[in-house]
């Protein structure tokens, strides 16, 4: 009898076991939990702030450690920058996130996306996360950060600058100080033979 009921107990504990582990299995991976912070305090936090448009996402494989696992660099053509401290932002930088959601990555930004980016900066580029303020652009938030940063300045691309053009300048020779002094030595003669005339037309009277 007790082996009995040791065995059913048994096949309970088994069953309970099992459903525990199913429940644990489809059980959801924990999301990003961010602070909540103002745009100030993003930008503050920041070393680089500009908006832009990603141009290709580029998937980074990972090293033998694993750590580069899941993380993806986006390649972007800035449009307008409002802070760099410490860094310079130039018209096309690299951002590198996690690509899942659940690490507060930036996720699989698709080409052509336009984004406002709070980001760290790093040896090869920029570094942004979910949490750090960076989101899509719109013109509400465009109007928020310039309300904490001001208008920014504008990145003007390489084919839109102006063509430096030369232009060729005609240089004359100087004259020689001969022909400089010849009108006035002819001047000088015509005067000393209008005087010449003068005193001997004078004689003869």
């Amino acid at each position: 009898m007790r082996i009995g009921q040791f065995a059913a107990r048994t096949a309970v504990l088994g069953m309970l076991l099992a459903t525990a582990g199913v429940l644990v299995a489809a059980a959801p991976a924990q999301a990003c939990k961010c602070v909540t912070s103002t745009t100030t305090e993003h930008a503050d936090a920041a070393d680089a702030v500009f908006s832009g448009t990603v141009r290709e996402t580029r998937k980074t494989t990972a090293d033998d450690s694993g750590r580069l696992k899941g993380t993806v660099t986006y390649v972007v053509d800035v449009d307008r920058v409002y802070k760099e401290e410490g860094t310079v932002v130039t018209e096309t930088v690299r951002v590198s996130s996690a690509r899942a959601s659940a690490t507060c990555g930036l996720g699989d930004l698709p080409p052509g996306t336009a984004y406002f980016f709070f980001a760290q900066a790093r040896d090869a580029g920029f570094r942004a996360t979910s949490c750090g303020g960076s989101q899509p652009l719109s013109d509400a938030f465009r109007a928020e950060v310039e309300a904490v940063l001001g208008t920014g300045k504008q990145m003007v691309p390489d084919d839109a600058k102006p063509e430096l053009v030369l232009t060729e300048v005609e240089t004359a020779v100087p004259p020689t100080l001969g022909r400089v002094a010849a009108p006035g030595a002819a001047a000088v003669l015509l005067g000393l033979l209008g005087l010449v005339f003068v005193r001997v037309a004078g004689a003869r009277r």
